[in-house]
């Protein structure tokens, strides 16, 4: 009997008369706030030339766009230098970087609602359905590149090999910092816009006033969502040290056997 009233209960619902608004998309930079949404592009694939091949054996990961810039010298510790004082500048510390890490999310996905009019009341109820939600990340690391490394012996080489690897695992948690954990939470927080009221007379317009009232709660989703990986960012940030702390030149010469 149960059974069956929970079958009569799916079917009255996927036959509720419903409308839908398509596909709605949404872009926000790394402050949460509303952007246009970038070109779709695959991440560079420069990095499969033989000047990038020390990075390339590290492990580039498929979902990330990579940047070079080229360092230059005779030894490893010229190299490093010239990675400390060539790197990328970063406004918000007023200092060069050996690396960096750019991000944004997105996410596009289906309206659907129903509508039901309360004559007593004069209101509109309107039950809404948020689905086929799809993320999509733009990651961009930069990091140094040595376009000749003729000059090293095969010590230096294994030194800067290692602290490529110090660099990339660093910005590789930032990684996994965006994109671990927040399909789930992004999803759960949609699932929860199912419900809108307007007046009687605001039925004309409902169809405009309901896609306006979602993607306000879903941008607001996004700016909160944005917000808490920020600041689980800047909290590794201070953990790591990130780019320009000398512990990347230590670590990476620890690594040496």
């Amino acid at each position: 009997m149960r059974r069956y009233a929970l079958l009569l209960a799916f079917l009255l619902v996927v036959s509720l008369p419903s409308n839908s608004r398509g596909e709605i998309v949404q872009h926000f930079d790394a402050a949460g706030n509303l952007v246009s949404a970038p070109k779709k592009s695959l991440p560079q694939s420069a990095h499969r030339s033989q000047k990038y091949s020390v990075a390339q054996s590290l492990g580039l990961r498929p979902d990330v766009r990579y940047e070079f810039y080229p360092v230059f010298g005779r030894t490893y510790a010229e190299i490093v230098k010239s990675a400390e004082e060539n790197g990328p500048y970063d406004r918000k510390s007023r200092k060069r970087q050996t690396s960096t890490f750019a991000w944004s999310l997105g996410w596009s996905y289906q309206l659907s609602y129903t509508t039901e009019y309360d004559e007593e009341n004069d209101k509109l109820h309107i039950d809404i359905l948020i689905h086929d939600i799809d993320l999509f990340y733009d990651i961009t690391v930069t990091l140094p590149v040595l376009t000749d490394d003729s000059s090293l012996n095969d010590i230096e080489k294994e030194l800067w090999k290692n602290y490529i690897a110090v660099i990339l695992a660093y910005e590789h948690g930032k990684v996994k910092i965006v994109k671990d954990n927040t399909r789930e939470d992004i999803i759960r927080r949609m699932g929860e816009v199912v419900y809108l009221m307007l007046d009687g007379e605001q039925e004309q317009d409902a169809e405009k006033l309901i896609e306006r009232a979602v993607r306000e709660e879903t941008a607001l989703i996004g700016k909160q969502t944005v917000m808490q990986i920020q600041e689980r960012l800047d909290q590794y940030g201070k953990r790591g040290g990130g780019g320009t702390d000398p512990n990347v030149r230590k670590q990476s010469e620890e690594k040496q056997p």
